[in-house]
């Protein structure tokens, strides 16, 4: 059979172009349709002519837009989260729809950006490869390689990146491989970077007061106390009051402001850990009508008889609750939020809120020879600097002062006078320079022996070190319950990852005279018992050695005295005589009035004609030291804090800076590329140019990188009617580049 060869002519009879063989002769109906159903656009002359380049500016800003429309909306994500704009507060109604509608935003969001940042490679090797350098072969497909993250790194990237242009040199075509390079990166990250910057995260945003008051008002709250006695070093009688003052009569009934009074709260507590070995976490609510939580903590790795307890100040409980009271009298703003807290701290960011946080160690000798045994103070724990320079010191305890305590439990004749002894030990000032705790504890005591059933003696000693620690509190004024105090020490301690700055835990020097004042004769009927005392006898009461569960003595002492010094550590400057003071100018009231919180509307305590001066002066010079609350709501927004966001806004400026400079470059030239936009354009106008003899054995593939350096160009053929690819050096150019409104077949 021989072969037919096909062409397409134009038949005047019947209007229309024929399937015709080379001969002229007409082909059967069935065989023309045939073919005509494999090409429907027909063989040579089924496409009209075009443009290749249109130099039309209009054109060029037509072009433009779908870059302009995910920069403006690029350019709003990025001012709504640079202006920490707040969205809405947490549990509104349809918030998981809106959230999951966002992410879809998010989304396609992500999909105009790559198609943006896709049509500015392709555009940038459009207009070299109609320019007169050209583009190496291994460059000309970059624009459609994005989802392949393997092509940087191939042969045929390194070998366009390399190739050399005949007129300006090796580095040619460095800034096109930089650019194809930098967009495959922001493909790789605008999805997430999107969704950083649009979906709104969950957090604690701050409300500014003036919308909580307007901005007639003035208001400043001042604790009536100077900041050099908040926090002070020295732990006396003087700073607490006088125990005459806190036990009026002698009756016991110590005012709620004492130390002493701790007693009253700790020692059901202390009840109830002796039966179950459960260091408590409580809430103390008995000094103010807000609680305050009471929280010890003992050694995670072993029964050592070592606890970190720390509770909130009475004052600021009694205070804060004032101020919350005070706060929703005067604020409709709270009605409007959902989860609202507050944040009170001083105005000086170096002077900051502190608390009672009290280390205990103890350890017990059982059956000792109480005439030639020594008795070391417990201290291998406890290196919270500076006592981490003297954990090999060794800390002894007088055998005087064990023969007497132990001669208060049993006199001369070896008669019982009560089953154990406690007394405190000045150990700042016996150990002064040995770096020693704040204080120092011994208790002597009896148990029965269970198989014999006879007494044995003991000796408990402990090491106490006290500290203001720094902590953050926080309030919410929808519950008026307790205050809440984040500060981790507790445990960062007890797990020993604790690294404290210089001067950020102010060391307690406990003095006896304050010792003493909490442990007072406890009252008891025909007894001697002091409170401490009374408290540890819990340890030997009738509930003690019930079953194994219960804690070892040394553990026990421990928590007891933790629990109770802390709580009475909290108690200073609690007297409700110096309570806070709020100052409040209006435009209502002839000028500022200062009047105490829990007494609103009473007698003003200051006003502007004393002749003291302007308040602001005279109040930290009569030891008033302000402090202010920061009101935050619990909700959805966007903010400019957070690596995240940060490294999101990165990348959506780099796809801006990029996406505008190819903008701006596309309208200033006044060059738009209708051609050779995709791979199938490009393998149309391949097979449409000249073979080139560089590419000889190349049908089966490229393993040469100098293959991939060959320039390609696009240039006009037949005297201006046709583009073709052509492929060699940039020396070469014997055909024009494509001309602007030109039309090709």
């Amino acid at each position: 059979m021989v072969p037919i060869s096909l062409v397409w002519k134009y038949d005047p009879e019947r209007g229309k172009q024929q399937l015709r063989s080379k001969d002229g002769v007409h082909l059967p109906k069935e065989r023309s349709a045939a073919l005509q159903r494999q090409d429907p656009s027909g063989v040579n002359g089924g496409e009209p002519r075009k443009i290749a380049v249109d130099g039309r500016r209009w054109q060029s800003l037509l072009y433009s837009l779908p870059h302009m429309i995910p920069m403006l909306v690029t350019m709003i994500i990025l001012c709504i989260n640079i202006g920490q704009v707040y969205w809405q507060d947490l549990d509104q109604p349809n918030q998981n729809r809106t959230l999951q509608a966002l992410q879809y935003t998010a989304k396609a969001h992500e999909m105009m950006i790559i198609a943006s940042l896709t049509a500015i490679v392709i555009y940038r090797i459009q207009h070299d490869l109609s320019g007169s350098n050209g583009v190496p072969l291994g460059l000309l497909a970059g624009g459609f390689l994005f989802a392949s993250p393997n092509f940087p790194f191939s042969k045929e990237f390194f070998g366009g990146a390399t190739a050399t242009s005949y007129s300006k040199g090796p580095l040619r075509f460095l800034p096109l491989s930089f650019l194809i390079v930098l967009c495959m990166a922001l493909n790789l990250v605008v999805g997430p970077s999107s969704a950083v910057a649009i979906i709104p995260r969950l957090d604690w945003w701050t409300v500014p007061m003036d919308m909580a008051f307007g901005t007639d008002y003035t208001e400043r709250v001042y604790l009536n106390h100077s900041k050099a006695e908040l926090w002070p070093a020295n732990i006396t009688k003087a700073i607490y009051g006088d125990t005459n003052q806190c036990n009026p009569n002698g009756t016991g009934n110590y005012y709620d402001y004492c130390p002493v009074r701790a007693m009253n709260v700790v020692f059901p507590l202390i009840e109830i850990y002796g039966i179950q070995a459960t260091p408590p976490n409580i809430i103390i609510s008995e000094d103010s009508k807000i609680g305050r939580f009471l929280t010890s903590k003992d050694d995670p790795s072993s029964d050592s008889g070592w606890t970190v307890t720390s509770t909130a100040g009475s004052m600021f409980a009694r205070d804060f609750h004032s101020y919350l009271t005070w706060l929703a009298d005067n604020s409709s703003i709270l009605a409007n939020i959902k989860h609202p807290l507050l944040r009170p701290s001083f105005l000086d960011p170096k002077f900051r809120m502190r608390a009672p946080l009290v280390q205990t160690q103890c350890r017990a000798y059982s059956a000792p020879n109480f005439k030639t045994d020594r008795f070391e103070f417990p201290h291998d724990k406890l290196l919270t600097p500076p006592l981490d320079r003297y954990s090999s010191n060794q800390w002894i305890l007088p055998n005087k002062f064990v023969m007497d305590l132990r001669a208060n439990a049993i006199d001369a004749r070896g008669y019982i006078q009560k089953l154990h002894a406690f007394d405190w030990y000045d150990t700042a000032s016996n150990f002064s320079s040995q770096g020693a705790p704040s204080l120092g504890a011994v208790m002597f005591y009896q148990e029965r022996d269970r198989t014999n059933n006879k007494l044995v003696e003991g000796l408990v000693t402990c090491s106490i070190d006290g500290r203001w620690a720094p902590v953050e509190y926080v309030l919410d004024p929808r519950d008026f319950l307790t205050i809440r105090q984040v500060s981790p020490l507790a445990m960062v301690i007890l797990n020993g990852t604790y690294n404290p700055e210089p001067n950020e835990l102010i060391q307690m020097r406990m003095s006896l005279d304050w010792a003493n004042s909490m442990n007072v004769p406890a009252g008891a009927p025909n007894s001697t018992m002091t409170v401490v005392e009374k408290l540890l006898s819990v340890w030997s009461g009738p509930y003690y050695n019930i079953n194994s569960d219960q804690p070892s003595i040394d553990s026990f002492l421990s928590t007891a005295l933790g629990l109770y010094l802390t709580e009475g550590l909290a108690r200073a400057f609690s007297d409700p005589r110096k309570a806070t003071v709020l100052y409040r100018q209006s435009r209502d009231e002839k000028g500022p009035f200062v009047r105490r919180l829990d007494k609103p509307n009473g007698q003003p305590l200051y006003s502007n004609n004393q002749s003291q001066g302007p308040w602001e002066k005279w109040a930290p010079q009569n030891g008033y030291t302000e402090i202010k609350f920061t009101l935050q709501r619990h909700g959805y927004g966007y903010c400019f804090e957070g690596v995240p966001i940060k490294l999101s806004s990165i990348v959506l400026v780099l796809y801006l800076v990029l996406a505008l400079t190819h903008v701006v470059s596309m309208i200033v030239g006044s060059r738009v590329y209708r051609g050779y936009s995709s791979i199938g354009e490009l393998l149309a106008l391949a097979w449409n140019s000249a073979s080139a003899k560089e590419l000889k054995n190349t049908s089966a593939g490229i393993d040469r990188v100098r293959t991939w350096r060959y320039i390609v160009r696009v240039g006009e053929v037949a005297g201006g009617k046709r583009l073709q690819l052509r492929l060699g050096d940039d020396k070469e150019r014997t055909h024009p580049q494509p001309q602007p409104g030109v039309e090709y077949v």
